[in-house]
């Protein structure tokens, strides 16, 4: 017996995009009008072809060529019914199944099924470390994940941080099958529900925040100033970087973290031999000046701090 999930994030639009693109005409649910017409079919029916082992496929058709060094491991659209049939060919794949919800097992994972009328024996189990809104029974689905054997301590691994709920004799029954740990469930409303909620901002995170939103745009401004020999818009944006620093590095500090206070403080030292430097009319010490503040800047920015999908940035957990 089926049962709705009563509790459970972009809507990745590219994802989510490609997830639909790529999933089989057989994947997707009837139309209402056919759905009255006559009983729905399996979309196993016409599953698409498996990839060959150790070779990656699919992806969005249409998708512009990218240089390996810049692709990332393609999605491989996959009925739930070729999935629960022959797993072996998919492990460790990125898919995306496009499927009815079979049945609630817990607050993080459900089953599909290929076959929204029936169950067919062929579910699949999904693992949603993130769910956090609701997929309804009978509904479609498309899931987007990694594809493995279940274990409960390999799921551990994989989804660092996670705790499975599942009940211990729903484990014992699907040890050793696929499971689809997903990174995107994108209900019948449109919407992604396993996407990672975005956590509001502390004080030290709008604090850090009203800082860096001065240092970028006028680190950024530097460049061209320098380039155009302007030493009135140099000078001007290297004394609001020796402010910003001097805060910054008052800031660190108060939180007793001492590597990005020292970080902040040579920042401050390489604002304050620009400011010196544009004086004098030391171009070239100048650009050396600037090229080390910026990287300054980057070694900060990367270790501590974390953009969140809708652009704006958090202090990494651990370092406040």
């Amino acid at each position: 017996m089926k049962f709705s999930i009563s509790t459970g994030v972009l809507t990745v639009a590219v994802t989510m995009t490609a997830a639909f693109l790529a999933a089989p005409h057989a994947q997707q649910p009837p139309a209402p009008a056919q759905a009255q017409q006559t009983p729905a079919q399996p979309p196993a029916q016409q599953e698409p072809a498996q990839p060959q082992r150790g070779q990656r496929g699919g992806g969005a058709p249409g998708a512009a060529a990218q240089p390996a060094a810049a692709q990332t491991k393609p999605f491989v659209p996959v009925a739930a019914s070729t999935l629960a049939k022959n797993p072996q060919a998919y492990y460790g794949e990125m898919v995306t199944v496009t499927a009815a919800v079979e049945q609630t097992l817990s607050k993080t994972s459900f089953s599909v099924d290929q076959d929204k009328t029936k169950s067919t024996g062929q579910e699949v189990l999904v693992v949603a470390p993130t769910l956090n809104g609701t997929v309804d029974q009978n509904t479609y689905v498309t899931v987007i994940g990694e594809v493995m054997p279940f274990d409960p301590a390999e799921v551990a691994k994989k989804a660092k941080g996670y705790t499975l709920d599942l009940p211990p004799d729903v484990a014992a029954k699907y040890k050793g099958k696929p499971v689809v740990i997903a990174t995107a469930v994108v209900n019948s409303a449109g919407i992604d529900v396993a996407k990672k909620p975005i956590p509001p901002p502390s004080a030290d995170d709008l604090a850090l925040a009203k800082l860096m939103k001065q240092v970028g745009p006028a680190n950024g401004a530097l460049r061209g100033d320098i380039d155009k020999m302007d030493t009135a818009a140099t000078k001007e944006h290297a004394v609001l970087l020796k402010q910003m620093f001097t805060q910054t590095e008052a800031f660190w500090k108060s939180k007793g973290k001492p590597e990005p206070t020292q970080i902040a403080g040579a920042a401050l030292k390489d604002a304050e031999a620009l400011e010196a430097a544009v004086t004098a009319g030391n171009w070239d010490q100048a650009r050396t000046s600037a090229g080390s503040l910026g990287q300054k800047c980057g070694a900060c920015h990367t270790p501590y701090r974390e953009r969140m999908d809708d652009g704006t940035f958090r202090i990494k957990a651990g370092t406040r």
